[in-house]
């Protein structure tokens, strides 16, 4: 019941709330006095290592001591604007303001690491995402489409009777090859069109089959050999699907935090002007 309770989407957004709190407080901390710039420790420690990460050198003491009057000098002006209310109504500000709260639940999401058993859990349940692609290789040949309907079911009923009679059907245009080898779905949708791999997944094996649609007309065929899709092996993908159950979890909780923040506001729509 407990770890039941402890995986609940919910649970995780409700430590996500308590941890920004948290982190707002302290990234706010030194605002009480709007006239004191207080730069902490771990503020100069963040300047350090941002003058290391562009200079590939840890600073000088001078140095340091002017990136952190830079940093003080920015703050005013910061401060400045935010009197004079220029933070309000721009759009580029309302934007950053909002990628950082995103970066922010990233980043307490993704910091989160699963379990091996959470993980094969997640795994297991989106299985079909973890998949090798379907194999084929076949013989195919084609009929145009091109002219009326009448003419074009003669052919097709020519080539149904070649076919009863032990025979090999007959195309009609080569620009299509006849030999298909080991090539997957998305390799075959890509030369004959969206779902035509799906078709040929119901064609029997060794004899040929058809008419089947494709999106240059209709095609009979005969599948040399076919695999079908099989499940990768779990330890061969798991960084994929860590990615993947990151990015789930980060959508359960953005979800939730929007949830949070609709029950927490009013939305008020004023009405439409009256036409004269």
């Amino acid at each position: 019941m407990l770890k039941k309770f402890i995986t609940e989407p919910l649970v995780h957004f409700l430590l996500i709330a308590v941890l920004l709190f948290i982190i707002f407080k302290q990234l706010n901390v030194e605002e009480t006095n709007p006239n004191t710039i207080t730069v902490s420790q771990g503020r100069i420690e963040q300047i350090r290592q941002n003058f290391l990460a562009r200079w590939d050198r840890a600073p000088l003491a001078k140095e340091l001591e002017n990136a952190t009057l830079h940093y003080a000098i920015n703050e005013m002006y910061i401060r400045e604007a935010r009197a004079l209310n220029m933070d309000r109504g721009d759009k580029v500000i309302d934007r950053r303001l909002r990628q950082k709260i995103e970066f922010l639940i990233e980043d307490l999401v993704t910091t989160k690491e699963p379990s091996n058993t959470e993980l094969m859990h997640f795994y297991q349940q989106h299985i079909d995402k973890y998949q090798t692609q379907p194999v084929l290789s076949f013989l195919q040949i084609h009929l145009s489409i091109d002219g009326n309907q009448d003419e074009l079911q003669q052919k097709i009923a020519q080539q149904t009777q070649l076919i009863e009679q032990g025979k090999i059907p007959q195309g009609e245009l080569k620009f299509l090859p006849y030999q298909i080898s080991n090539k997957n779905s998305v390799q075959i949708d890509r030369l004959f069109g969206n779902s035509f791999s799906k078709k040929l997944m119901l064609a029997p094996l060794s004899s040929w089959f058809g008419p089947i649609e494709s999106s240059h007309g209709v095609h009979f065929v005969l599948i040399e050999q076919r695999s079908p899709a099989a499940n990768k092996a779990f330890d061969s993908i798991k960084s994929a699907v860590l990615m993947d159950w990151q990015y789930e979890n980060l959508k359960v909780a953005k979800a939730s935090f929007e949830e949070r923040l609709l029950k927490s506001y009013t939305i008020e729509q004023e009405p439409a002007a009256e036409a004269e």
